[in-house]
């Protein structure tokens, strides 16, 4: 009887606690939730947070808005040039990394809203999210890793990865093996749901977030508002509406909220930069591989920068102007603009990168063949944040937010601080104060 009764105290004292679920769909653009009508889309969920709590009609993201520098900021409220994870990918002209994405979390140099939950004394977890690898704030984490997807290694790895020991073993024994390939993107996503979904049951955590990749995966693959693209947004909306069970099980009255960290654009074209830089002299290369640089682009998708390898060396400053200039000002080779280190500086891009390519939203920046090419229609992201196209998404509902609440388009820098004034917490590193929900 008294266990019994120690039990329902229990019970009763945890609604109490403020909780956060933060479920990032990757590639989500606003206009999608916005107008599901208009692409006739069931997503009973989305609709429900929608009319329930505030909403975002756009985020400005950051320069490149691709998925591991927006997420970052996502966590920190600051831009890449603040938390240095500037690419998905690490800069490595020389293939010395072989591939490697900027996957760990020491390489983050801002504090996190991980951070300062961790530091109040709640317990966090994370499935998927990007640059996560070590993530201390972090007491149950699955973070987002690859090396090998098509073997079966990466999962020894992420096992390895995950904390605490046995993670995820404990939680395969009731939601199955987890799903790390990364072709087999609507598979994997219905995996993150479940070991969040677990973490959340059986770890009570008070902050949450995960990280949902298949529509992104089909995005990249047929275009925005592609059949196959809007097929597993539905399926999405069911994942979400299963982690929102799973948090209002244990916190009757927590927050629920859904961003991206990018919009997406329909592409039907390439350029190749690399071409013209080999034949300026700015690049040698042998087998295909770089061999020597002084000045090279760093490909995000739909831009790129240029980097110096040796920022005071002012006559090849001068030659990649020219040479930026010349085919910026052929309209075949599909270029927007070309941004100086003053222009990357105010939209808090890379300190690193001396110019930046931007390109129209129907090209895309690749690394080999013909300078332009015809391509089959797909889609990506990873231009400058000031393309409509681009802009990511923000839905928050739960106790005292107010229902309906149109905010206009908003900055991605606010997004960490006012989720951590929800939780209770301030994060006084972010660049922009928390946004009026209640």
């Amino acid at each position: 009887m008294v266990s019994a009764l120690l039990l329902l105290a229990a019970l009763a004292q945890a609604p109490s606690k403020p909780a956060v679920l933060l479920v990032s769909i990757d590639g989500l653009r606003p206009d999608t939730i916005l107008e599901a009508d208009k692409y006739g889309l069931k997503i009973p969920y989305l609709r429900k947070i929608l009319h329930d709590g505030a909403h975002a009609r756009g985020v400005r993201g950051v320069l490149p808005t691709v998925t591991y520098p927006s997420h970052t900021t996502l966590l920190t409220g600051v831009w890449p040039s603040k938390h240095g994870i500037y690419s998905n990918v690490v800069f490595d002209p020389l293939d010395q990394n072989l591939a490697g994405w900027k996957w760990y979390a020491e390489d983050i140099q801002a504090p996190t809203l991980w951070d300062v939950a961790a530091k109040a004394g709640m317990d966090v977890g994370s499935v998927s999210w990007p640059v996560s690898v070590g993530a201390a704030g972090v007491r149950y984490l699955v973070p987002e890793y690859w090396r090998a997807p098509k073997g079966g290694d990466d999962l020894k790895l992420l096992r390895a990865l995950s904390k605490p020991e046995g993670l995820m073993a404990e939680i395969a024994r009731t939601a199955g093996e987890y799903v790390n390939d990364l072709d087999d993107a609507e598979a994997g996503d219905r995996q993150r749901t479940r070991y969040a979904a677990a973490i959340i049951r059986t770890k009570h955590t008070q902050l949450t977030t995960v990280h949902l990749a298949s529509l992104d995966h089909l995005q990249h693959a047929g275009g925005p508002f592609s059949p196959e693209s809007l097929a597993t947004l539905e399926t999405i909306d069911g994942e979400v509406g299963e982690l929102e069970d799973a948090i209002e099980a244990v916190y009757p009255n927590a927050v629920i909220c859904v961003v991206s960290d990018h919009g997406f654009a329909r592409t039907d074209h390439s350029l190749n930069l690399m071409p013209a830089f080999v034949e300026a002299g700015l690049v040698k290369t042998a087998a295909g591989k770089v061999t020597e640089w002084k000045a090279i682009p760093h490909v995000d998708g739909g831009s790129a920068s240029v980097v110096l390898k040796d920022p005071a060396d002012e006559a090849t400053r001068n030659q990649v102007a020219a040479l930026l200039a010349r085919l910026a000002g052929d309209p075949a080779n599909g270029i927007e603009k070309i941004l100086d280190a003053r222009e990357i500086a105010a939209m808090g891009g890379w300190t690193g990168a001396t110019y930046w390519v931007d390109m129209k939203t129907n090209f895309s920046v690749v690394e080999t063949g013909p300078q332009v090419r015809a391509r089959k229609v797909g889609g990506t992201h990873g231009y400058a944040p000031s393309h409509p196209e681009l802009l990511a998404s923000f839905f928050i509902a739960g106790p005292g937010v107010k229902a309906g609440l149109d905010l206009g388009e908003i900055d991605m820098r606010s997004v960490a601080p006012t989720l951590a004034r929800t939780l209770g917490l301030t994060l006084d590193t972010a660049d922009l104060k928390a946004l009026d929900l209640f």
